[in-house]
Order: structure tokens, then C-alpha cells, then sequence
């Protein structure tokens, strides 16, 4: 933002900081005009990230030139909107550094993509490409291109389609976004920025947002904060319930810690009991300003909560710290962990210290295998030992790596089965009510009384110069002075954990002294059920055997290698998943209800309000519910649990507006009526276990590339091995202009093979499935069609329905699903039964079966479809195709080669993760030999938290990625090019 002429002009960057914090537009406004100077922020680690990504742009710059493409380098002169209006004219393939501008909007795009279409350049246009070093696109990344999108269109005479963003790590496979998904959400932030600086914004409080951890104005904000003893210093305030007690006259902590809340005022979003505990809050805070001593009040102790939740000390206990960076290395690198050991009788001061350094992702797979073998060797020790932490970061950050690195998964699932992770946090936010503005460990140290070696104020700019040596790979270049330091505040952490612990223990003595029962929690098992731990030890056995003569890392793999590496590591996948699902409803189980009032997958405040009619021939009941106003994230289907971890029933309906959900709960709990709920769907796997485990032993037994077309699994063989598709007839492909009819006469003379067709949405994939389902079936084939959702199969379903009306064909359709719909669909017959539609196939009575991958996996299905369709096949994962591939002789796939690789939408959208001694699994591509391997992934957004399996990558995309690869295999002719590229054109 700066004023040229009396006139402010505005950036792409003042609409990111206008979305992220409005207050900060007024603040940059009143720098901008000479009434502020802006702080002085020193960050080592700017300059580091900024030429991160600047080498990250000027990558992807060379990758598109490498594919032949002419890109211009723009000059450097400030603000050349000029040159780069000549280089549009021009038409040059891409654009780097693109300045455009508009009245009083001015920004500057990292390229300009030339792609067809007319504009009033000609017949072509520009696209806006923006490279992002973040893994995880941010909604002002899209509000940025939406300018830039906007800007552009003035100059061409057109507005883009579409925009994107390449983020690392992915092979430059950029992240699409449609401009008009977002043109509204954009006018308006940009009108309001724009009424902002004309003086009609509305008036703006620095409340404090996520922002704050990386603005120059912080200290400003604080201080202001401070001063006006704003309510946000109160500890666990929401925004909410600040603005709720402003419009109430209560607008600082000292009044609303004195002065009791009427009994008659209840707010609009949110629970009052929630209210009241916040200002019980704010009461110990103004209580602690004139306390002598750290004031603190313990509460009130319950069932497997707060104090109830510390096990017994053992001398093998532990207290552990990670010291993590998000920007180091290729998605985030934990270079030091540290933890203490427990004081005995050779060391009874403070705890003994110990610690492993990482200075990439090698050394930090070493630094995990070390120091998760030390903790199972000290279990074998001290079988009541836990490791305690302080808040849930750190076992999240080693169920990552576990994933990342695909190794160590039996000794984690044992800790994590055992609840050897013990977070103080929680313990300490449900045991105590403090006199702190926040519950970070280093605000608790004076209750306890810990003194640090190392001055916090003295380990921020050390600590930055580390992690920018990490950024840039010199973290051998690290001065013993600067490494000291952070050690020692690692060791600071460890040992206050420590002594947290203590004091909590003083404090939980002292109430049974008092009388008041405190339980110890029951300990837990470490060892899976018998079934659990045969099937690891064959699984164990058998990836060992696909491996054997394996080449460690991908460079030393030939195709048929990378292959049997790849399926040796997916065979689990599908546990991963389900194992992942268990944990979150394991973490949900144990948050209390204030802390679920948080979670957008729970419920809390539930009224019952009325029995509803039941629907057809129901049995269980149907309740409605009403609840407060918060935000929910739960859609119908949804299966519901209480508190206690019983599940309750299933979500029919909810209606977020008028804040209604209708369950129908189990008839057992028909009487219940539940106050908390959370929503928590795991999915059993064992079906699709067991089909990829007989696929790794019959690849064992015979080889991956043995047996004839007809041989088992052999479309799913081929689809690992990136061959391409094998045909009956040997004559060369034909260039036809009707791609549906290519596409029907190609499915028929498939031969044991993968056919893959890509399109983007509105393509017509679905519509030229539809014709090949009915020309297979014309020429007496049986069809099998799955998707990732029931949804999708039944829309292919009667998609080809309508085709067969028009050709003649009769289609037999039967579609097995969880539950018959209340109105089937014309056409279709639907079984909840998994007998019926092996029958009718093997009868006649159907010869095209719709079902998802749960059907087809089942050893019974085996060879029982003579060609599967696998529809919107860039949502599902690899391992799922490879699992159904048994049943069919010949695999389809339709899908959306962005969806596989970039959107957030995907069943196994990922952030890949690529490190030798790992299987690759990029998004929406087999592995490529010339390429590192990668590890597992984690979703995005609310599913964060969840783990991802290894081997997910979407089908759809493997053959076209990998074509130009395969030799020495011979290469498809240009007709399977055509069929490959989108359909329809």
C-alpha cells in the first residue's frame, strides 16, 4: 500500500492482508500516510524463505521451458506495465514477473500461461500461474489470483477460466481453481478494502487472529491490547463471546471478572455454562494481579478427566519435546528431539537429558527409528513407563513421520494402543483454573517454580538462524554458540514438563488428603488381538518376500522393481486408513465437552424437540434435536457417538440454518437423549486387506509380469507396471474424430489390460462410459461399474441405462448397496444382499453390476466381470483399484486428472512426501523409476489430524503420466495418445 499522487494504490498483497485482518489495513493505511512508522521486525528467517521462493519459481520456470515452451524474463524496472502488455501482445508461451494494473490496483503475477481460446489478443489468452512454497493453499492465495485474474482480463479482453498454484514437491503439477467459484467471495472482500481506504469502513479493535504470528505490527496490537485490558486477554475467551459480552457493556477483563453475569442473559451463539466458565476465568486472572502468590483453583475432579488422568509415576517415565520447522526440507522437518529421563538415585536433581539431531529428512528418519526403538526398549524395562508431552503436537508429529517413512508401525501402534502419549495439557486444562492469559507451559513455570537456563527472550533470533541453515541444507554450517542455545531450550521444555508433572502430583495428594477421590486410569493394553497380530506377521513376511533383490532406493530400481516395491508397501494401506479413523474417534472420545463445543465434527448443546414419522419400513426410531450456534461440519450419513464412545445412531438430516439435526438413533438407545454428540465413520477393511495380500502372494509365487492376458489380476498387474493398454487385435489404431466411438471400439478389443481416459469436468466421461458399458453388453460381456461413492456408480448406471433406450440394448442393472433408496432409480434394481449379484451374473439375470470396491474385492468375485469401470477413478486410490482388480479381466478407468493430483475434495488428495527408502505415491501418478520414492500423507483441513495410508494414489492418471517412461517396453501408438488426452475434445 503507498499514495502516489494523493491517491493510495492497492496490491494483491493489501487484499491477502485485508482478508487475514482488517485492523491491519488501517494500520498500513496510517503508515502509508505518514502518521505511523512501521516497526522494525528482524526475521533471519525472511530473506531465507524469500529466496526459497525464488528458487522454487525460477524451477518451475526451467520446467517449462525444458517442455519447449518460450518463456520471457520481464525487465526489472519498477512496476513495467508496459512490457508486459508488449510481451501479451506478442504472445509468448509463458511470462515471468508479470506486472499488470488497473486505476488504482496494481500487482504482479509469478507467470502468464498462454493457452487457446480467443481473446482480444487473438486466438489465444493468458492464465495466471502463482508458485507457493506452502503445501497447503490459503484462501488469500486464491483471493491474490483472483486479482491477478481480474487485472489481466482488462488487458485481453477476457477474463481466465481458471487460475493456479504450484506448490513443491509435486512434479510442478499445479493446483487448479475456477475463477468464477470464487469471483463473488473476491468482489466483495475487494469492495470492502476499497470502502476501507475511502474512509467508510467500519472501525476496527486489534483482535487478536492468526495473523499476529507473523506481522510486523504484533508488539503494537499487544501493547494496545494490554493497555485497554481487552477482554481477549482473558485465557480461552472466543471471538464470539467477547463481541457477545461488547454488546452486553462489558468490554475489559477487570469488569468482567467482578461483576457477576445476570442469571437472565443467555447468549446467542454458544452455551451460557461455557459464559460462565470463561468468566470464573477472568475472576482467577484479576485475582492473580493482586495476589501475592500465583493464584490458581483447582476443579472440580471427574471421571477420566484432569487429574483422574495421570498414571502412576514409574522411574522408566519420560518427558519429550520436539523441536520442529514447517519450511526445512520438503514439507517440514523435525530437526531436534529431546526428552528427560526421570531422576534416580545416580542423578536426584533434575532429570537426565538426552537428544537427537536432524538436519534433513535422512538423519530425521534415523532420529525417529532411534528414538522410537529407545522408548520400546524402555517399555520392555519399565512396563508402566509413559512419555509425557505438553500439548498433542508431538505424537502427532511421530504418527506423521511413522506414515512419512512407512517404518517403525508395529512399535507405534503399541505405544499408541498402550497410551504410553500422555498430554499434560489436558490434564492441566481440566484440573486447574490459572491466573494466565494463555496455558502455554511457559506461562504455568511460576506456579511451579521452574527457572530456565535460557532466557526466552534470548532464544527467538538463535533459534530462526538454525531453521534458516536447515531452509537452505547448511545446518552443518550452525555455530556451536547458536546449536547450544536451542538445545538448551529443548532441554528447558523437557525438564519443565517434568516438573509440571510434579506439581500436578502435589496437587492431586492434597485433594485426597482433603477426602477427595482421584483414581488412577486403568492401564491400557499394548498387544493387538490375535487376529490382528497374525495378519501383521504375514503381512510382515510377505512384504519381505516381494522386496527381496529390491534396490533400496528408487534409482536403482528397473520398472518391474519399482512395482513389487510399490505393491509390497500398499499392502497395508488400507489398515492405515481404518487406523487413522480409530484414532480420531479415540482423540474426539476424550475431549470434554467445552473443548467439543470446538471440533466441527461434534455436536454439543443438543435439545430434544419431537419424534418424527418413520420412512418406509424403518425400524429404529427418528428423533429431531436443536442445538446452539456453532459450527458444524456434519452431513448426512454421519454415523454419532457419545462421550462414552457407544455409537447412538445415524444422521438422517441437518439443517445448519435452522440448527436441527434429525437422528435415527439404535433401538436399543431409542430412549436416550443425548446433550453432546460426535460424528466418527470407520470404515472396516478387511475385505479389501485380504484381496491386496492374495494379489502380493500370487505376484510372490509366479511374478509380476507372468501369465497370459487372461491370468489373475491382470489388467491390475499391468496398471502397477505403467504398460499400456494391451489389445486383441494387433493392427495399428485408427484417428477417429468421434472419441466416444474410438472409445467403445477400443473397450472392445481390450486383452487383459487398463484402458484410463482423462477429462475434466463436463468432458463427457460419464456420458462415453455410458456407451461403452452398452456396446460391451451388445457384444454379450458382463460389466461390473464402482466409484468411490454410491452416488457415482448410480449416476453411470443410469447414464448407460439411457444409452441402452437409444441403442436397443437391454441392460440388466443391479446395484448392491448399503441401503435401498426410497425411491430406486428407473431402471436399476438395487440388494443389500453380497450373494445376489454374483448369482445374477453367473445367471444371466444381470450383466452389468454396480458396487464398490467392498463388493468387488471379495474372493468370490474373482474373474466374475469381464471389464470394470471405476468411475471418478482420480478419487480413488490406487490400492483400491489393485484390490477390485481380481474380479475383472479387463479395468476402466474414468476420471479427472486434477482431482487426482491437486484437489482438497479427493479421497486421497495428499501432500506427497518423497524420500528414499519409501514407496512412491504422488498424487494421481504411479511411481516413475527416474524418481524419488515417497512416503505417506496427511489430509487437509479438518482432517489434519487423520493419517493417511502410503500407497493412495489416484488410478486415473498412471498411464498417460508414466507413457513417455516405459521403455524399454514398446510404446502406444498415437491413437491411444488421442483416447488418453480429454474426451470429447
Amino acid at each position: 500500500m503507498r499514495v502516489s499522487h494523493s491517491r493510495v494504490m492497492l496490491s494483491a498483497t493489501d487484499l491477502a492482508n485485508h482478508l487475514s485482518c482488517r485492523h491491519l489495513t488501517q494500520l498500513e493505511l496510517r503508515r502509508a500516510s505518514g502518521d505511523l512508522q512501521k516497526p522494525y521486525r528482524s526475521d533471519p528467517g525472511l530473506e531465507v524463505l524469500r529466496q526459497k521462493g525464488a528458487d522454487h519459481e525460477r524451477a518451475y520456470l526451467e520446467h517449462l521451458a525444458a517442455q519447449g515452451l518460450q518463456v520471457v524474463h520481464l525487465p526489472d524496472e519498477h512496476r513495467n506495465v508496459e512490457a508486459t502488455r508488449r510481451a501479451l501482445v506478442d504472445g509468448a508461451d509463458a511470462i515471468a514477473q508479470a506486472w499488470l494494473a488497473d486505476g488504482r490496483w496494481i500487482g504482479r503475477a509469478d507467470v502468464l500461461l498462454r493457452v487457446p481460446g480467443e481473446s482480444g489478443l487473438g486466438a489465444y489468452h493468458y492464465e495466471v500461474v502463482d508458485t507457493k512454497l506452502a503445501t497447503r493453499t490459503k484462501p488469500e492465495t486464491v483471493l491474490q489470483l483472483c486479482l491477478y485474474a481480474d487485472l489481466l482480463a482488462g488487458i485481453q479482453d477476457r477474463r481466465p477460466d481458471k487460475v493456479m498454484v504450484v506448490p513443491p514437491g509435486r512434479g510442478f503439477e499445479p493446483e487448479t481453481y475456477r475463477v468464477d467459484h470464487y469471483e463473488a467471495y473476491y468482489r466483495r472482500v475487494k469492495s470492502r478494502l476499497e470502502a476501507t481506504v475511502a474512509g467508510n469502513g467500519a472501525a476496527t479493535y486489534p483482535e487478536p487472529c492468526e495473523h499476529c504470528r507473523i506481522c510486523d505490527w504484533w508488539r503494537t496490537c499487544d501493547e494496545q491490547r494490554h493497555d485497554d485490558d481487552h477482554l481477549s486477554l482473558v485465557a480461552g475467551i472466543s471471538r464470539g463471546q467477547r463481541a457477545e459480552l461488547t454488546g452486553w457493556g462489558i468490554e475489559t477483563l477487570a469488569r468482567f471478572g467482578r461483576e457477576p453475569l445476570s442469571a437472565g442473559l443467555k447468549p446467542k451463539r454458544g452455551r451460557r455454562e461455557s459464559l460462565d466458565n470463561v468468566q470464573r476465568q477472568a475472576y482467577v486472572q484479576l485475582k492473580d494481579r493482586t495476589s501475592r502468590e500465583p493464584y490458581y483453583e483447582m476443579l472440580e475432579v471427574t471421571a477420566g478427566g484432569g487429574l483422574a488422568r495421570l498414571p502412576t509415576p514409574d522411574p522408566g517415565d519420560l518427558f519429550f519435546d520436539l523441536e520442529g520447522d514447517p519450511f526445512a526440507a520438503e514439507g517440514g522437518l523435525e530437526y531436534l528431539f529431546g526428552w528427560a529421563a526421570v531422576p534416580g538415585t545416580e542423578n536426584p536433581g533434575d532429570p537426565a537429558y538426552d537428544h537427537i539431531w536432524a538436519h534433513d529428512q535422512r538423519t530425521e528418519r534415523a532420529a525417529f527409528e532411534r528414538f522410537i526403538d529407545m522408548v520400546t526398549a524402555r517399555r520392555r524395562r519399565h512396563p508402566g513407563m509413559h512419555v509425557y508431552h505438553y500439548a498433542p503436537y508431538e505424537p502427532a508429529a511421530l504418527k506423521r513421520l511413522m506414515g512419512r517413512y512407512a517404518t517403525h508401525e508395529r512399535q507405534m501402534d503399541e505405544l499408541l494402543r498402550g497410551e504410553v502419549f500422555v498430554d499434560l495439557y489436558r490434564v492441566t486444562r481440566q484440573a486447574v483454573r490459572a491466573g494466565v492469559e494463555s496455558y502455554s507451559i511457559k506461562q504455568l513455570e511460576r506456579f511451579f517454580g521452574y527457572k530456565r537456563g535460557i532466557d526466552l527472550q534470548e532464544v527467538s533470533r538463535p533459534k530462526r538462524q538454525l531453521e534458516a541453515l536447515l531452509q537452505t541444507g547448511r545446518a552443518a554450517d550452525a555455530p556451536p554458540e547458536i546449536r547450544a542455545i536451542v538445545r538448551g531450550y529443548n532441554e528447558d521444555d523437557c525438564v519443565s514438563t517434568w516438573r509440571l508433572r510434579q506439581w500436578l502430583e502435589e496437587r492431586r495428594a492434597e485433594l485426597i488428603a482433603s477426602g477427595v477421590a482421584v483414581p488412577r486410569p486403568e492401564p491400557a493394553g499394548g498387544e493387538p488381538g490375535d487376529e490382528l497380530k497374525a495378519w501383521q506377521q504375514a503381512l510382515r513376511e510377505l512384504r519381505q518376500r516381494l522386496t527381496t533383490g529390491v534396490a533400496p532406493v528408487a534409482e536403482g530400481r528397473d520398472d518391474e522393481a519399482q512395482a513389487r516395491w510399490l505393491l509390497a508397501h500398499m499392502l497395508d494401506w488400507h489398515w492405515c486408513e481404518e487406523k487413522a479413523a480409530w484414532w480420531e474417534y479415540y482423540r474426539l472420545r476424550d475431549l470434554p465437552e467445552e473443548e467439543l463445543y470446538d471440533e466441527k465434527a461434534a455436536i454439543v448443546g443438543l435439545v430434544w424437540r419431537e419424534r418424527l414419522p418413520k420412512v418406509g419400513k424403518e425400524r429404529n426410531p427418528r428423533y429431531r434435536y436443536s442445538y446452539p450456534a456453532q459450527i458444524v461440519e456434519i452431513r448426512e450419513g454421519a454415523e454419532l457417538y457419545d462421550t462414552e464412545g457407544e455409537k447412538l445412531g445415524d444422521v438422517v438430516a441437518i439443517d445448519t440454518s435452522a440448527m436441527t439435526v434429525d437422528i435415527k438413533q439404535a433401538g436399543s438407545r431409542s430412549e436416550e437423549r443425548p446433550r453432546c454428540l460426535y460424528e466418527c465413520t470407520v470404515v472396516r477393511t478387511q475385505k479389501l486387506r485380504e484381496s491386496l495380500m492374495r494379489l502380493g502372494q500370487w505376484v510372490v509365487d509366479n511374478g509380476l509380469d507372468a501369465g497370459d492376458a487372461g491370468s489373475f489380476a491382470r489388467a491390475g498387474r499391468d496398471l502397477l507396471l505403467v504398460l499400456p493398454p494391451r489389445r486383441a487385435t494387433t493392427g495399428p489404431l485408427r484417428h477417429e474424430k468421434d472419441a466416444t466411438a474410438a472409445a467403445c471400439r477400443l473397450a472392445g478389443e481390450l486383452d487383459g489390460s487398463t484402458l484410463p481416459i482423462q477429462g475434466p469436468p463436463g468432458s463427457g466421461k460419464t456420458h462415453t462410459g455410458a456407451h461403452m458399458i452398452v456396446e460391451l453388453v451388445r457384444r454379450g460381456k458382463r460389466i461390473g461399474v464402482s466409484a468411490v461413492s454410491h452416488k457415482v456408480i448410480d449416476n453411470l448406471l443410469q447414464s448407460a441405462m439411457a444409452a441402452a433406450v437409444g441403442n436397443g440394448v437391454d441392460l440388466r442393472c443391479l446395484h448392491k448397496v448399503s441401503e435401498k433408496s426410497t425411491e430406486p432409480p428407473m431402471g436399476v434394481t438395487e440388494t443389500t444382499s453380497n450373494e445376489k449379484p454374483l448369482r445374477d451374473l453367473e445367471g444371466g439375470e444381470a450383466n452389468v453390476v454396480g458396487g464398490t470396491a467392498w463388493l468387488w474385492a471379495r474372493e468370490e468375485y474373482q474373474e466374475s466381470v469381464d471389464v470394470l469401470f471405476v468411475d471418478e477413478a482420480g478419487q480413488m486410490s490406487l490400492a483400491s483399484v489393485l484390490a477390485m482388480s481380481p474380479c475383472t479381466r479387463n479395468i476402466v478407468l474414468l476420471g479427472d486428472r486434477d482431482r487426482g493430483r491437486g484437489s482438497r475434495s479427493s479421497a486421497t488428495s495428499v501432500d506427497a512426501r518423497r524420500h528414499d527408502g519409501a514407496p512412491d505415491c504422488t498424487q494421481g501418478t504411479l511411481p516413475r523409476r527416474r524418481d524419488p520414492p515417497a512416503g505417506s500423507r496427511r489430509l487437509e483441513g479438518t482432517a489434519s489430524r487423520r493419517l493417511r495410508g502410503r500407497a493412495g494414489s489416484c488410478a486415473t492418471s498412471a498411464h498417460t503420466d508414466c507413457r513417455p517412461r516405459l521403455s524399454p517396453r514398446p510404446q502406444p501408438d498415437r491413437g491411444y495418445e488421442r483416447l488418453a488426452a480429454p474426451v470429447n475434445g
